[in-house]
């Protein structure tokens, strides 16, 4: 709950905006993305599909994982005064200074897939839409556990990570307390979260260990990293990709042949969209907006099951 609010918005678990919205009394809402692509450019979507029938207009700026971008961002949007501000912070620690000067202004604010380190999660923002982080990494380690089966010898793993970020973190966590029970070897972990700069990466990692088993990424861009990576090695049908999140391009490599990508448990960024305007709608109308965090499906995909991903990709055509 942020500090500063009416004693009526206490009482709700939320708080009105300061801003006068729209100049046609349609609740403005500022939205911030870390990427403009993939997983970020469905929530958009989403968000720009349902919001005018809610009484929700938004004003979106993408950030590009930029620290001083974000700031630049989220002061204009105390200075135009918008009625609520939607995130997901580049920083768990250097974003907060950001979200208190909103805070101060009496703009609350939501997160959205990433948030501030705890407390200031709480202190300053009044909802965290997100997934159960580490059940993604459980998932996904259960799925590369069942691959793995009863070979003998242990297994060579290696990651791409996306652990500057909190939730990252959460979901290694899940990966290892998957993979604890069996014979694995970690040869390398590297950071790797974006496609243009991941992919080399995970060719230097196959190059130096050609003999990797299994490369698991932390999120949808390092998936596509890994398997542009294993391809460009000659390396399909030796390593195989396994990752947390979706978006159209990781589902095509579910579909593709010969094998390279084997299962992805995914965030749903259409369900991310949609709590996010229910949160918006309840803290508009000064009612409850429920508990802290607000959690939203995850569901999995893997290559054995192709009309789940085939059903995922005509709902995105």
């Amino acid at each position: 709950m942020a500090a500063v609010a009416a004693a009526a918005a206490v009482a709700c678990g939320c708080q009105a905006g300061s801003g006068d919205g729209a100049p046609d009394g349609t609740y403005t809402v500022g939205v911030t993305t870390l990427f403009p692509t993939g997983t970020f450019s469905e929530f958009v979507d989403r968000l720009n599909e349902i919001g005018q029938e809610n009484g929700i207009s938004f004003d979106i700026a993408d950030i590009n994982n930029d620290v001083t971008k974000e700031n630049q961002v989220l002061s204009g949007f105390a200075t135009k005064g918008v009625d609520l501000v939607v995130t997901s912070v580049a920083s768990a620690t250097g974003s907060a200074a950001a979200i208190r000067r909103l805070d101060n202004a009496g703009v609350p604010v939501v997160c959205y897939n990433t948030c501030l380190a705890a407390p200031l999660d709480e202190q300053l923002t009044e909802a965290f839409v997100t997934n159960d982080q580490k059940g993604l990494g459980t998932s996904t380690g259960r799925a590369v556990a069942h691959y793995l089966g009863d070979r003998p010898g242990p297994a060579k793993i290696a990651y791409l990570t996306c652990e500057t970020y909190d939730v990252c973190k959460d979901r290694r966590a899940g990966l290892d307390e998957a993979l604890a029970a069996l014979d694995v070897q970690t040869v390398t972990a590297q950071e790797g979260y974006v496609v243009d700069a991941a992919t080399p990466v995970a060719t230097a990692m196959l190059a130096a260990h050609p003999d990797i088993d299994v490369l698991i990424a932390e999120n949808e861009d390092g998936i596509v990293a890994a398997a542009k990576a294993v391809e460009a090695r000659g390396l399909q049908g030796e390593v195989a990709v396994f990752g947390i999140g979706i978006n159209p391009t990781v589902a095509q490599l579910l579909l593709a042949e010969p094998a390279i990508v084997e299962h992805t448990t995914g965030q749903d960024a259409a369900a991310w969209a949609d709590e996010v305007i229910a949160v918006a709608t309840a803290t508009r109308d000064g009612k409850d907006t429920g508990e802290y965090l607000h959690y939203t499906p995850s569901p999995e995909f893997n290559r054995h099951d192709v009309d789940a991903v085939r059903e995922y990709l005509a709902a995105r055509q």
